[in-house]
């Protein structure tokens, strides 16, 4: 099952050169993804109420050339059917004024929240979303996030209310924001970057501090975001166009 959805971006969605910012581009990818599950009768909000939940696991996504202001956007997406007994993969494509402009692609865990470990994807499950063979990219396998050597900026965050999603973590989408507070001012101003890698390890949840450390090389921009316990949470690449 292909799954289309047209967004009317909001101005915010936008940098001051028109662009539409890599934010609001995984949002859309999100959202579709939503879509597709509402289709398929397997809607998010009541499976977590069931006890159950598909986490979010990594995310890649290259864009080709980003929308501006004034274009049309629309987002495809697919799910590729299970990966292993407990996990799924969701592939995206975005169109700018029917052209592709970018692609993406996503990992998955089904999960039992009651039992607090994964919970198998059943067949009757994965049937519901009617699963594609189609592939975005022709390796299934997802760039490395290396370690840095050292970082050289770092900043510690509290994350506000209105960050925590309905599972009661922070939302997947709100640590690329947190990525954001840490790139260097020239980076930032500059958005020179068309890939964007991420990698979840484990929930910040609610009233949790953390720390966003910052390291660049030029061509990529990684932060990692770790607990007030020091554990890793989530790591994030930044390529450059």
């Amino acid at each position: 099952m292909f799954v289309e959805l047209n967004y009317e971006p909001l101005l915010e969605d936008f940098y001051d050169n028109g662009e539409l910012k890599i934010e609001a581009i995984l949002k859309i990818l999100e959202n579709s993804g939503n879509h597709h599950s509402d289709a398929a009768g397997d809607q998010i909000l009541k499976g977590s109420s069931d006890g159950t939940a598909w986490i979010l696991t990594d995310w890649y996504v290259e864009i080709e050339h980003f929308p501006k202001y004034g274009d049309k956007i629309k987002a495809v997406t697919w799910s590729q059917g299970a990966t292993s007994m407990f996990s799924t993969s969701r592939d995206f494509e975005l169109f700018c004024n029917g052209e592709l402009c970018g692609k993406g692609t996503t990992r998955w865990i089904h999960f039992d929240l009651k039992a607090n470990r994964p919970s198998k994807v059943t067949d009757e499950l994965l049937a519901k979303y009617e699963p594609e063979k189609k592939s975005v990219f022709a390796d299934s396998k997802l760039p490395k996030i290396e370690v840095p050597e050292s970082f050289s900026r770092e900043l510690e965050l509290t994350p506000r209310r209105n960050d925590i999603d309905f599972n009661h973590h922070v939302h997947n989408l709100i640590y690329v924001d947190y990525a954001m507070e840490a790139l260097p001012e020239e980076v930032y101003r500059a958005h020179n970057f068309n890939k964007i890698r991420i990698t979840y390890k484990s929930a910040v949840k609610e009233g949790e501090k953390i720390c966003v450390k910052y390291a660049g090389n030029g061509q990529a921009h990684t932060v990692f975001i770790y607990g007030s316990d020091g554990s890793l949470k989530t790591m994030i690449e930044l390529g450059g166009k």
